[in-house]
């Protein structure tokens, strides 16, 4: 009897060690997650800010952009739902449904005191963030062969180097083809990988044919036909963020530059990446006249609105336009968008055409410059 009696009392001691230990391995993180659904669905990280750790961090993102990182993740996520699959010590692995994504699973990490610490669901958007744009740069990058080619006009309308600060106090250098402070002015931007320099044998002939022009060298570009990026350059060398992203900034920092310049509105031209920020140029910003953009696209995954929503409400003239391949992309962006007076989608019909504004450019193969300036000429007029 006592024996049965020690036995039983060793089976419930071991029962107890047993749940304590699934106990202390199990954690609860309810409230974090409570506040991470309310965070989603407020489009707003406010209520998550009181589990957050100073220690939170993302990957390959400077820590001055946590706060940054964290609005533009909760305001454009199209979360539908989210659930905890499991807990342990430090992590609980939660399950997303994303609206377009889909479903997909990931952890979020807490240190001793139920801080969050790390978001591995945002380190994963931004990966894929960056691939994007590094296979896009690549794309960009292998056109690197072909270069504008300046001809006498570069010689009749010679630039003058600029320099203003972009709101994070980033230096932003532009070539300046000045004619007359009176004329109208355009502001041109580069493809992703590229710089000023993809406009040496373009801006010449907007100069000619009577507008003012700032070619400017944005974050998300690079050397570029042996010329350097010289946004990037200063910038790298003062420790300062190059993302890509931030070209955005370099653009409104242009804008404000020229409207103070010449006391008018701006065209925006934007080619490849920078043509999708022309678009939101035109959309968000009042100094803003009208936008010409070479080859949009949904360039930056989570971190900005698709076009396809964005260009329905644009009231402003625009010009878009592409390669022949392309225009079923553009097509797809535009087909909720009713097209106003002012705004041309145009599509090449002889040639086959090429990627960004580069198709403007002297001794293309197939002459694609001869299809696309008289279209350009034509938008410009309506203006």
């Amino acid at each position: 009897m006592k024996k049965t009696n020690f036995t039983a009392l060793t089976m419930l001691i071991f029962l107890c060690m047993c749940l304590f230990i699934n106990t202390s391995n199990a954690q609860d993180y309810t409230k974090q997650i409570e506040a991470l659904k309310l965070a989603f669905k407020d489009k707003s990280p406010e209520k998550l800010l009181p589990y957050i750790s100073s220690e939170l961090a993302f990957e390959g993102i400077p820590p001055a952009m946590k706060s940054q990182i964290l609005n533009q993740i909760f305001s454009q996520i199209p979360l539908k739902t989210l659930s905890i699959k499991e807990t342990k010590k430090g992590q609980a692995l939660i399950n997303y449904d994303i609206q377009g994504l889909g479903n997909r699973a990931s952890a979020i990490h807490f240190d001793n005191e139920g801080k969050i610490t790390k978001i591995e669901l945002v380190d994963n958007l931004i990966k894929q963030g960056q691939e994007r744009q590094r296979q896009q740069q690549q794309v960009e990058q292998s056109a690197n062969a072909v270069q504008p080619v300046p001809d006498e006009l570069a010689k009749k309308y010679p630039a003058q180097k600029v320099t203003f600060a972009a709101s994070d106090e980033v230096i932003v250098t532009g070539n300046l083809y000045e004619i007359d402070k009176n004329k109208p002015v355009i502001l041109l931007c580069h493809q992703a990988g590229y710089n000023k320099y993809e406009y040496a044998d373009i801006a010449p002939k907007l100069n000619e044919l009577g507008y003012n022009a700032l070619a400017v060298d944005l974050r998300g570009g690079g050397t570029f036909a042996a010329h350097t990026n010289e946004t990037i350059e200063t910038a790298t060398k003062k420790g300062q963020d190059v993302n890509g992203l931030n070209a955005e900034k370099d653009i409104a920092a242009a804008i404000d530059y020229l409207n103070k310049r010449y006391h008018q509105k701006v065209i925006v031209w934007g080619s490849s990446y920078s043509s999708s920020f022309a678009l939101f140029a035109a959309a968000e910003n009042k100094k803003v006249k009208a936008s010409i953009s070479f080859s949009p696209g949904d360039y930056f995954g989570d971190n900005k609105p698709s076009l396809a929503k964005i260009l329905p409400a644009l009231n402003k003239p625009f010009f878009i336009t592409s390669s022949k391949r392309e225009a079923a992309g553009i097509k797809d962006l535009l087909k909720n968008t009713k097209l106003r007076k002012g705004q041309v989608h145009f599509i090449p019909k002889d040639v086959d055409g090429a990627h960004g504004a580069r198709v403007l450019w002297n001794g293309q193969d197939d002459n694609d410059a001869a299809e696309y300036w008289p279209a350009i000429k034509q938008f410009l007029n309506t203006l």
